[in-house]
């Protein structure tokens, strides 16, 4: 590595004495260093002539190379640093699982990648248990609705995404015949929707779309979790209408049909703990940054 810096000086300079005058060394040693360099590669990096050093094709190739190569021990030399300045930290990080079960693993392998020295620890709970962890400062970082989280006075939060409802349904359900969905229909069948512990503010909008579609929905069975909303609609047990990304939740042959583009939204985000001095979180921080800026398509 020691060569490859003498020889990106000499590269620099165009002048082995004021390469080595940049190391407080003789211009014989570096000529000497540079000389076993070229041994070693088997290729001429410099033409020199008394007035003039230049480089050659090969070393013009080996100059982006030698680049590289040093940029990469420098970066590995910061991860050890890093690594032994903080191995003892931790992330807490609390998310709700169906509006993250597409990104949050993805983000997380990533997030290791990077930072294995850092302990994770996820926490899967409803809207009211992430809620309650959060007013606690119990988790470092939490992905849920992003209305739940912008009330978090002691928490940043950001939106990451935003995704519309769909009506879900079995595969060989009547209400498939038409094009378009029959509102008068919708109202004689059953519903089966998450409970407002499980995620109130699904719960609420919910109950607003059916308002604005003109009926009152025949709920036949509130569920604490998601599974269990899908399951009851796979077992031809009722409908429900649910946020169209829940397609990737399962391995389903349920329908999801697209509401009318009126219908409101519902917005996934991330919360940070504001008085925080452990430097995990910025990193995690940064790295949902770099995602959103560069591949969006991953929330």
């Amino acid at each position: 590595m020691e060569q490859l810096r003498y020889f990106l000086s000499v590269a620099a300079h165009r002048n082995f004495t004021e390469a080595a005058k940049a190391f407080y060394m003789t211009q014989p040693a570096i000529t000497h260093q540079i000389s076993a360099l070229e041994r070693e590669l088997g290729v001429k990096l410099f033409l020199r002539t008394t007035r003039s050093v230049t480089l050659t094709r090969a070393g013009e190739l080996f100059l982006e190379d030698a680049k590289r190569m040093l940029d990469l021990e420098e970066r590995a030399q910061q991860r050890v640093r890093q690594a032994e300045q903080t191995e003892n930290l931790s992330l807490k990080i609390g998310y709700l699982d169906s509006p993250c079960r597409h990104f949050l693993p993805q983000l997380m392998r990533d997030y290791r990648s990077r930072y294995p020295q850092v302990r994770l620890e996820l926490v899967r709970g409803n809207a009211e248990d992430l809620q309650q962890g959060c007013a606690e400062t119990d988790f470092d970082l939490a992905f849920s609705v992003l209305s739940d989280l912008q009330g978090l006075y002691q928490y940043h939060c950001r939106r990451l995404k935003a995704d519309f409802y769909c009506l879900v349904c079995p595969p060989d359900h009547p209400c498939l015949d038409n094009t378009s969905i029959d509102c008068g229909r919708l109202a004689t069948e059953s519903f089966v929707c998450l409970s407002r512990e499980g995620g109130s503010y699904m719960y609420k909008q919910f109950r607003e779309i059916c308002r604005d579609m003109g009926f009152i929905p025949r709920v036949t069975a509130e569920y604490p979790a998601m599974e269990d909303v899908l399951f009851a609609v796979q077992c031809s047990q009722a409908l429900a209408i649910l946020p169209y990304h829940i397609r990737e939740y399962l391995h389903t042959d349920l329908v999801f049909l697209p509401l009318d583009s009126a219908s409101p939204i519902i917005e996934v985000g991330v919360a940070w703990r504001r008085q925080s001095n452990n430097p995990a979180v910025s990193w995690l921080t940064d790295l949902i940054h770099h995602y959103l800026m560069e591949r969006p398509e991953l929330f």
